[in-house]
């Protein structure tokens, strides 16, 4: 492919000019999309080069291969991170159950200084200096490794499936531990005082959706896609569909549960709730606020000392905790548990499950 000659300089021959110092000549052309650009002291020895790489690229596949490498580098050297950033979030997260809260992350990480690094740049010592910002905004652990499994899901996408040379650094560094799990549970009073913020939400369905959490211990997104069509009031029963684990499972209905999607007015989707999960989280976090500074205000009137962490750092997927803790204490075994609540493995149902060891001592007499 023959490319203009540079200002100043003048074409000698295809691909080749005389340069501005008027004695030597360059040649400059593109193979396989690769740019080439040499120079020689004589026109025979710029001809020879040139016609080398004709002849190199036509007649020996290893040679355009080795050029289309070197372009699809030059290429890539181009690219930054929010680039693939955007490409992963527009193409991969929509196909994954958890799109929502990973497009929220990747718009997140957009906003920091490696993301504007050319891609190929982002290398260890880039991620590590990631981390340190992050932990200076006090980033759980637990938090950050999320997003350094979502960069190295993206580096893993880009490599395999989008074909770029790209290194994977996630894979060079000690990525942070998962973090102690939760173990908060509703105190004495806690629900009550929520439950009557929750019901000054302007959404009817937000209160009813609150009481069948803990009713119930599905998921948030589990109840947000209950269809009217897939509850079964006479046989006490739900089937949820798509769920986290990505099986379908029928759960019981305890005749509070029943009671509450009874009263539930019809919607023209089909849907029991339909709300979005921002809504159910902005309400729900709004409802805690306010029964915690009525709590404090009442504490203040009466004189008495604040009890510690009341109404605090709670949040709403806390209710599946309290749900299934709620389960074992009224004697489901194991497997029956399981059933209701979903979990796959001992291990996982045992985060949810923090019984209270005053009860335990009592049932053993």
């Amino acid at each position: 492919m023959a490319s203009k000659p540079l200002p100043n300089e003048r074409c000698v021959e295809r691909n080749i000019t005389l340069r501005c110092d008027g004695y030597s000549y360059r040649v400059r052309m593109s193979i396989a999309g690769a740019s080439i650009n040499e120079t020689f002291d004589t026109l025979q020895e710029a001809r020879a080069y040139r016609d080398r790489m004709r002849a190199d690229a036509s007649l020996d596949p290893t040679h355009r291969l080795v050029l289309e490498a070197r372009q699809r580098k030059s290429e890539s050297q181009q690219i930054t991170l929010a680039v693939l950033l955007e490409r992963y979030m527009q193409t991969i997260s929509p196909t994954k159950k958890s799109c929502t809260t990973e497009s929220y992350r990747i718009k997140r990480l957009m906003r920091y200084p490696i993301a504007k690094l050319p891609a190929y740049l982002v290398n260890r010592d880039a991620v590590l200096r990631f981390m340190e910002t992050a932990r200076r905004e006090s980033w759980s652990d637990n938090n950050l490794r999320k997003y350094l499994m979502l960069l190295s899901g993206l580096f893993q996408t880009a490599l395999k499936c989008w074909g770029m040379e790209i290194d994977n650094p996630i894979r060079k560094i000690v990525l942070p531990s998962n973090g102690k799990s939760r173990e908060r549970r509703l105190k004495a009073g806690e629900y009550e005082r929520i439950l009557e913020q929750i019901k000054r939400s302007p959404s009817a369905f937000l209160p009813p959706l609150f009481e069948l959490a803990v009713e119930t211990a599905c998921r948030r997104g589990e109840m947000l896609k209950l269809l009217r069509k897939d509850v079964n009031l006479e046989q006490q029963t739900a089937v949820l569909r798509d769920t986290k684990n990505g099986d379908t499972r029928i759960i019981p209905l305890s005749t509070k549960a029943v009671s509450i999607i009874t009263g539930l007015p019809r919607s023209i989707d089909g849907r029991l709730f339909p709300i979005v999960g921002d809504q159910v989280h902005n309400g729900f976090q709004t409802a805690v606020r306010r029964a915690r500074k009525k709590y404090v205000k009442e504490c203040k009137e009466a004189g008495k000392k604040l009890e510690p962490g009341y109404l605090e750092d709670l949040r709403f997927h806390d209710l599946r905790h309290e749900a299934t803790s709620r389960i074992f204490e009224r004697g489901f075994t194991l497997m029956e548990a399981a059933s209701v609540t979903g979990h796959k493995t001992l291990s996982m149902l045992k985060r949810y499950t923090h019984l209270d060891a005053r009860d335990l001592a009592r049932k053993l007499g």
